[in-house]
């Protein structure tokens, strides 16, 4: 059973565990941006309360360059 840190302080295995639940977020979303730039579609994200539509593409090459 997990154990509660102290209030305002965040346990060493909950740190490991979100660390794994934004690694898990970040391969979904290049898998994703990958699956769609094949494909040539667009992502749909929102801008000040707009759709914006991005190729996967773009958003592919933005992913490789932060590599």
């Amino acid at each position: 059973m997990l154990q509660m840190g102290t209030q305002g302080t965040v346990s060493k295995e909950n740190q490991e565990l979100g660390k794994k639940i934004i690694s898990g977020f970040k391969m979904a979303y290049e898998k994703l941006v990958k699956e769609e730039a094949v494909f040539g579609r667009s992502l749909v994200f929102w801008k000040n309360n707009q759709p914006v539509h991005i190729p996967a593409v773009e958003l592919l090459k933005e992913i490789e360059n932060r590599k």
